[in-house]
């Protein structure tokens, strides 16, 4: 058993995908697959020891885990898990870009160490792949139109992501954002994908609407789950808090509680987070403050509250699947696994 999303599917299941997925990129030979790699987790930076291994397969697992529930078996998933982890990197390394961030797991970034240029090419090379994945289920006997309902999907989260960067990235400087926009954004960003993962674990195994259907709200749940979760420890962590959620923090990107206090605190601390989000970045050293005022205007409770919310809409999304008991507790408890824990 494997851990995390893993851990409810039997043999070796992360093992198999990662093989799979390497087999996938490396069995070309251009250097723009090495950087493709790299993003992976594989490959080496120039005068670097091996790297530190590939970070978890989150969309990947979630994908398995999905078909594993419906059918009984994950194997006819491996290639809609290949396509939403390439789909996934595509994203985080054009993210990176837009974000500026240095460090990816623990070494430079694809951008950082190969420039922009090439890093958007390699994302869009990932984006393209991701697509090449699914159609390549032709030669395992797929018939074409589950192949499109598919692809569909696929594309269909890629746009939601993009539209959600968009609201990212535009609401970067104002102050005006509201919760419920806020939460419009997470739910295309973040919880997107993670919805696709889950319909295409369903599709890999039958064609059937109210299970894909289901799936597909309970995986997007469970990321927007997931993101909120990131914004708490951001500002009210466990121990170290995370470098990409400080680094959205730093460049003035919102998380919730902040832009809960914007919309529901009293006028003294609007003022007061007013006057930090006016400077051109944020400094590390005032991020206790803003959680100080997050909090003094109920955005701690509220935060938790709002990730309550959707992980009680995640199991309705399980329930709609008409999943047995038995598979919605192996979902139900992958899901849970994805969204870490705090106080």
């Amino acid at each position: 058993m494997g851990d995390g999303v893993f851990g409810g599917l039997p043999g070796p299941a992360e093992d198999e995908l990662n093989a799979a997925l390497r087999e996938f990129v490396e069995s070309r030979t251009l250097p723009l697959y090495d950087m493709m790699s790299y993003q992976l987790g594989w490959g080496r930076e120039e005068g670097e020891a091996a790297s530190l291994g590939p970070p978890p397969r989150l969309h990947g697992g979630l994908a398995l885990a999905a078909a594993y529930a419906s059918g009984g078996d994950y194997q006819p998933a491996i290639n809609h898990a290949i396509s939403v982890e390439m789909m996934n990197s595509f994203w985080l390394i054009h993210n990176d870009i837009e974000d500026g961030n240095t460090e990816r797991a623990g070494r430079p970034s694809v951008w950082w160490h190969w420039g922009p240029a090439q890093a958007i090419n390699a994302g869009d090379g990932m984006h393209a792949m991701a697509r090449m994945a699914i159609f390549g289920l032709g030669e395992k006997g797929v018939e074409p139109r589950r192949i499109a309902l598919v692809i569909r999907a696929l594309d269909e989260a890629a746009v939601k992501i993009c539209e959600g960067e968009y609201a990212d990235i535009a609401n970067q400087e104002r102050m005006s954002m509201t919760v419920a926009s806020y939460l419009e954004m997470v739910d295309d960003r973040i919880g997107a994908l993670f919805g696709c993962a889950a319909r295409l674990g369903a599709l890999a195994v039958f064609e059937d609407a109210d299970l894909a259907d289901g799936l597909d709200r309970f995986g997007a749940k469970i990321g927007s789950a997931r993101q909120l979760t990131e914004d708490y420890l951001t500002l009210w962590p466990n121990g170290e808090r995370d470098t990409i959620q400080q680094g959205r923090m730093i460049t003035k990107k919102k998380n919730l509680p902040v832009v809960h206090a914007f919309e529901k605190a009293d006028p003294r601390t609007k003022r007061l987070l007013g006057e930090m989000y006016m400077q051109r970045v944020l400094e590390p050293s005032v991020l206790d403050e803003v959680a100080r005022l997050c909090e003094s205007a109920g955005g701690r409770e509220f935060t938790k509250s709002e990730i309550d919310r959707l992980l009680e809409e995640s199991d309705e999304g399980l329930t709609r699947s008409g999943l047995d008991r038995q598979a919605y507790e192996l979902l139900r408890t992958s899901g849970r696994a994805l969204v870490p824990s705090f106080s």
